[in-house]
């Protein structure tokens, strides 16, 4: 029983004393600082050595270029480990039985599961949004020092583009926290994330290509990241950025839901 429970009268405890409970306890776990560590680590990395390869090229290389979507390239690999970090949040609990004493201390469950996914949320939104416009500032000054077309804030789509970038990558890591939800497993929560978000489009792309672009993967990189329209000319026509994040909010609002139906019925 944490320290904000305890603080509460028995038994009249209160939204605020959940969410305080849950903050400590994130920030208190370990493998918050690693993930994220780990996230910002990946990310930086593959967006330096993306936009460092797209340096001293001839003219015509830079045809359709898109400095935006070069320098936001490696919040894809972020994805992924921040669904690993969202999977953990909620499986950690289940591997190691703290669980257990987390609703025992906290028995109205749609209470403390609404305010997991406040918290989850808010910390991911503001870690991911933080980490997208690092990424592009970086990205930028690699393409701009190197000689390459780069883009500002300022540039058409830019800033839509890194802002829902960030958001892109906080719904997924909710995607799987609800898919930690449903299996309570991490090994079977990232094996879900991993193949919804990264095989399901290697997949499709034999069965229905033109239905590829209704997937994570697809919506990021060609409807969010990008700011240069490619013209007609391929098989897939992205969804409209807009419409691309409405969908993977969906897609979250779904597995979380899902998950909050098993979490109120199951046993822990």
């Amino acid at each position: 029983m944490t320290q904000a429970i305890q603080a509460a009268p028995l038994g009249h405890y209160r939204f605020k004393h959940v969410v305080r409970s849950e903050v400590v306890k994130i920030l208190t776990l370990p493998s918050t600082a690693v993930m994220l560590g780990l996230t910002v680590v990946a990310g930086l990395l593959v967006t330096g050595l993306v936009t460092n390869a797209a340096l001293h090229h001839g003219s015509g290389y830079y045809i359709g270029f898109d400095p935006t979507q070069e320098a936001l390239t490696g919040l894809i690999v972020a994805g992924l480990t921040g669904g690993v970090f969202g999977a953990l949040l909620i499986t950690g609990e289940y591997s190691s039985g703290t669980i257990r004493s987390t609703l025992a201390a906290t028995p109205r469950r749609p209470v403390l599961l609404t305010a997991k996914i406040a918290i989850t949320a808010a910390v991911m939104v503001v870690f991911c949004e933080l980490l997208s416009f690092v990424a592009f500032f970086l990205g930028q000054a690699i393409l701009s020092g190197g000689g390459a077309p780069s883009a500002s804030l300022g540039s058409p789509g830019a800033f839509r583009a890194v802002f829902m970038t960030g958001l892109f990558i906080a719904l997924l890591a909710l995607m799987s926290f609800g898919f930690g939800l449903i299996v309570r497993s991490t090994a079977a929560a990232l094996a879900a994330f991993v193949g919804v978000v990264f095989v399901l489009p290697l997949v499709m792309r034999g069965i229905s290509r033109g239905d590829v672009r209704y997937l994570p993967t697809n919506i990021l990189v060609n409807s969010v990241m990008s700011t240069v329209h490619q013209g007609p000319g391929g098989i897939v026509q992205p969804l409209s950025a807009g419409l691309g994040l409405l969908l993977m909010a969906i897609y979250a609002a779904i597995a979380l839901a899902a998950g909050a139906v098993l979490f109120a019925r199951r046993d822990a």
